[in-house]
């Protein structure tokens, strides 16, 4: 009787759909982490095939681990901003002028030192005048970031003229290498160990999930988005640095439609751009690496800017709608 009044139970329970088993899916606490890398891993695994080969080749695969490190440099910067629930997009055009502020010091100067601090503290500052008109008078950060980025390209356009600003290329080619490297490592594993191992990133991920709760534990907002905008102002400015390296010089466009890029590489990352609990500091620059992988490995394939745009669209839009959506539970004491 027993057997068959399980059975009975069994059947009049309610059968679970596809949307519910996907959300059992999203829900899990590996998803964040493992669903982008199987992804990225799938990507290279398609290309590597449909390449017949060519893909898996160190001039490739350091081409795309040079070409992500912009990007993803940022994106690990603005995770900051992502987890206590705002969103900056005018990253690009900040790094932009940041690295016009700092090729200007060097031809001042002829430093490359005081180019690499220029560049750095003005991305720094930027992004602080950002959150100050977020926190002093509480604007929203995605309608300061929308007029940062004109206000920032502007000026980027008129600093930098009709010529290109030159940086001795010879000396940029000797820095790019280790000095890049070195640099990203130290600003990476500082990120992971600051955001996932101090009471910094436990504050900023519990003003993401639940802002009233976290205020009600006495943790103040406004310092906490602060302290999230230094670090992505850090990051930012570092950014600016490598992409100043990479060229040797900074043209009017430099920085323009980055900060869309970013906003993609975090949510292939991964990341919810709702904050919270699933925030992460690795998540940028994971997505970067597979928006360039995507990039580089279409164009190998022959297929035009146009179609690549709307495959990068497509895949942000399922991202989205796979790992972006604000839990409906209170944080619990397992999620930090």
């Amino acid at each position: 009787m027993a057997q068959v009044s399980e059975q009975a139970i069994a059947e009049d329970a309610p059968k679970l759909g596809l949307l519910d088993r996907i959300e059992i899916i999203k829900n899990k606490r590996s998803f964040p982490l493992v669903f982008p890398l199987s992804m990225l891993a799938l990507l290279i695994v398609i290309f590597h095939i449909a390449t017949g080969g060519e893909f898996l080749t160190f001039n490739v695969l350091k081409g795309v681990f040079n070409q992500s490190l912009i990007v993803g440099t940022m994106a690990i910067a603005v995770s900051f901003i992502y987890t206590t629930g705002n969103i900056d997009f005018s990253v690009g055009n900040v790094m932009g002028l940041a690295a016009v502020f700092g090729a200007m010091a060097y031809q001042a100067t002829g430093s490359m030192v005081v180019m690499i601090v220029v560049t750095f503290l003005s991305g720094v500052g930027l992004m602080m005048c950002n959150c100050a008109l977020g926190v002093i008078f509480h604007i929203k950060s995605a309608m300061v970031a929308v007029v940062a980025m004109s206000v920032y390209s502007a000026f980027t356009v008129f600093l930098v003229g009709a010529e290109p600003l030159k940086v001795d290329y010879q000396i940029c080619k000797a820095l790019e290498g280790n000095f890049r490297y070195i640099a990203f490592v130290l600003y990476f594993g500082g990120c992971i160990l600051l955001y996932h191992k101090t009471a910094v990133g436990r504050k900023l991920r519990f003003i993401g999930g639940n802002v009233k709760c976290a205020q009600q534990t006495g943790i103040n907002e406004n310092k906490s988005i602060v302290t999230s905008f230094i670090f992505a102002g850090v990051g930012v400015g570092l950014a600016g640095v490598f992409q100043i390296l990479r060229t040797g010089n900074i043209a009017q466009g430099v920085g323009t439609g980055m900060g869309m890029d970013v906003m993609l590489a975090t949510v292939l990352g991964g990341m919810s751009i709702f904050g919270g609990a699933k925030s992460n500091a690795y998540a940028g620059f994971i997505g970067a690496v597979t928006v360039t992988v995507l990039n580089r490995g279409l164009l190998m394939l022959g297929v035009s800017s146009t179609l690549i745009q709307g495959a990068r669209a497509i895949i942000f839009l399922l991202l989205v709608f796979m790992n972006s959506e604000r839990q409906s539970t209170l944080p619990s004491r397992q999620q930090f």
